[in-house]
């Protein structure tokens, strides 16, 4: 995973000249065909955000962003700790989903709407994500989300690992939880999404792409490496 990461920042922070423009116009265009206008970013801080004043659920929003840079890594340390060959299949599938929105990043940059919106392109939108930081004083923290921050990518939306990491997740899980669980599963990547959207982070049709590319690398992980299925006297299946 590691040698994946070095090997973008390398590609993205030294041959950025050489590489295609950032895209702008085509998740505006998909979204607006969807929804209209006001595109949902701009609908939804128009209606529920206000910068000086924040709401417990501009909070809840940043919680939920937050436990991407978190979750995965927990997760499979749990899983590592029950399962080896389990653990091994997680990481595989991480791995191989990261690697290919990595590459995805490389030839098709993307502009998220908190920066069409400083470039002109869309109707005024905040960082949440930012603002909300610096509100609680975090302002180191609120730095790396700044738009000037040389270890972060901005033009790296398409599609939303933000997105297709809690439905990695959900899928992961699914068929060994109950009915509690799964509403907890469900529930994850839709609150994902609405913070997504609502933080201004990505556009519908980046979490839309940022799902089928879970979909489709969890196929392949099923042909690739499938899940057996032993039936126990108790009833119980074991992957």
């Amino acid at each position: 995973m590691f040698v994946v990461l070095f090997a973008y920042d390398a590609i993205h922070n030294q041959f950025s000249a050489l590489l295609p423009r950032a895209h702008t116009w085509t998740q505006i265009r998909v979204d607006e065909a969807l929804f209209g206008t006001p595109l949902p970013t701009v609908a939804l801080q128009r209606a529920f955000y206000s910068q000086a004043h924040p709401h417990w659920w501009d909070f809840a929003a940043l919680v939920v962003y937050t436990t991407h840079f978190i979750a995965v890594a927990l997760i499979a340390w749990v899983i590592w700790t029950r399962s080896r060959s389990r653990y091994l299949r997680f990481m595989t599938w991480f791995v191989g989903l990261t690697t290919l929105a990595f590459i995805t990043y490389v030839l098709y940059p993307a502009v998220p709407p908190w920066l069409a919106s400083q470039h002109g392109d869309l109707a005024h939108t905040h960082r949440v994500v930012r603002e909300l930081w610096d509100h609680l004083g975090y302002h180191t923290i609120a730095g790396m989300f700044a738009g000037a921050n040389v270890c972060v990518n901005d033009v790296a939306a398409i599609p939303s690992l933000h997105a297709a990491y809690p439905l990695m997740i959900s899928m992961c899980f699914w068929r060994t939880s109950g009915t509690t669980m799964r509403a907890l599963l469900l529930l994850y990547p839709l609150a994902m999404a609405v913070a997504l959207v609502y933080t201004g982070e990505h556009y519908v049709f980046d979490i839309v792409l940022g799902w089928l590319y879970a979909v489709v690398t969890a196929f392949v992980m099923q042909q690739m490496w499938p899940v057996t299925q032993t039936r126990h006297p108790s009833g119980d299946r074991n992957a």
